[in-house]
């Protein structure tokens, strides 16, 4: 892998309000409910990027009166780029360029909405990624969670409707016209509704906590004296302090006049 900062990471992040949230979301979970859902979302993700050790990360955010920055997220408030254009596609061009212009070779943005990536299907995208391959992450319903690219192939996205429908097959399409070599990183699935939430909530349950208390051991009983356990039928004694040879008796006490 190479330097950290030849490679970035691109998340697109909106702030838990209503009224920024999907549409799908909100017609699939209602309305509260999807603000709640999307922000399980964004941690998962935001946390996966975070922690990633070979790529920098950058945060495309639209900021509201009521969230101007990024705490609800991250108390250490991780900074951001400030969104210019609303339009997402506008928001995904303008992330890629500033990602290369602060001098990353690769760039690879991921989707907040499909919660089974993995750590190694980053490396693996990065490892792909040259001028001449770009990484795309399929879902089981053809939309994209991921894509890798250099500056070299920011072309494929200068037409617009890469966003949209079958994203992954318009994206894979694209490079295929363009001469280019497409790598696919494992198909995965996007939350849509009840039934990938449920998924999604089951997997984590079967995965083992992190920090789970280990049971204290219990200390095994010491072994008695080979003296003791030669004697048979002999009582036990108290010590004290020092050792008693068992064959040496005190003295009876004088009985008091």
């Amino acid at each position: 892998m190479a330097q950290k900062r030849d490679n970035c990471i691109i998340l697109l992040v909106d702030p838990p309000e209503t009224e920024k949230i999907s549409q799908e979301l909100k017609t699939a979970f209602g309305p509260e409910r999807a603000v709640h859902v999307n922000g399980d979302l964004l941690s998962n993700a935001y946390k996966l990027a975070k922690n990633f050790a070979d790529a920098i990360l950058i945060i495309s955010y639209e900021k509201t009166s009521r969230h101007p920055d990024m705490t609800w997220l991250d108390q250490e408030d991780p900074g951001f780029l400030e969104v210019k254009n609303h339009a997402v596609e506008d928001r995904i061009q303008d992330a890629f360029r500033l990602g290369f212009f602060t001098g990353a070779k690769k760039a690879v943005m991921i989707s907040h909405l499909s919660p089974e990536l993995k750590k190694d299907w980053l490396y693996q995208a990065f490892d792909s990624v040259t001028d001449k391959t770009v990484a795309i992450g399929a879902n089981q319903d053809g939309t994209c969670y991921l894509l890798g690219m250099t500056q070299q192939n920011l072309k494929l996205l200068e037409a617009p409707g890469f966003s949209r429908g079958k994203s992954a097959e318009i994206l894979s399409e694209r490079a295929k016209k363009n001469k280019l070599t497409v790598f696919n990183t494992p198909e995965t699935y996007s939350i849509t509704g009840e039934e990938t939430l449920l998924k999604w909530m089951e997997s984590k349950e079967t995965l083992p906590p992190l920090f789970s208390p280990q049971p204290a051991p219990v200390p095994a009983p010491a072994p008695a004296p080979a003296a003791e356990a030669a004697a048979p039928g002999k009582k036990g004694h108290k010590r004290h302090g020092k050792h008693q040879d068992p064959a040496v008796q005190p003295p009876p006490e004088t009985p008091p006049l």
